[in-house]
C-alpha cells in the first residue's frame, strides 16, 4: 500500500492539546523546531508533537518529546530513518 503525499506539518502542544505551527514544508517544520531548541534547550521539545498531514487527510505523527529534539538535534541535520 503506497503513502499519501504529505502536504504538511503541524506542531502541536501536548499538554494544553493547541496546534502551535503549520508548515507547508518538512523543512520548515524541522527549521522551526530547531530553533525552538536553541533558543529554549532540548527540554522544550517534552510537550511538543510534530505531526505530519496526508493528502487524504489524515494526520500522523513524526516524532515527539525527546524523539523530537532527537530528531533535529546535533549538527542541524534531520534524521531520516526516525521518519519511517
Amino acid at each position: 500500500m503506497s503513502e499519501s503525499q504529505v502536504v504538511g506539518y503541524e506542531l502541536w502542544d501536548t499538554a494544553s492539546q493547541n496546534l502551535l505551527y503549520d508548515f507547508d514544508s518538512e523543512r520548515e517544520a524541522f527549521e522551526a523546531v530547531r530553533e525552538l531548541v536553541t533558543l529554549n534547550g532540548a527540554s522544550c521539545t517534552d510537550a511538543l508533537a510534530l505531526t505530519k498531514i496526508s493528502a487524504d487527510g489524515r494526520m500522523s505523527t513524526v516524532a515527539m518529546g525527546d524523539s523530537l529534539a532527537a530528531l533535529v538535534g546535533e549538527g542541524g541535520q534531520a534524521s531520516r530513518h526516525l521518519l519511517a
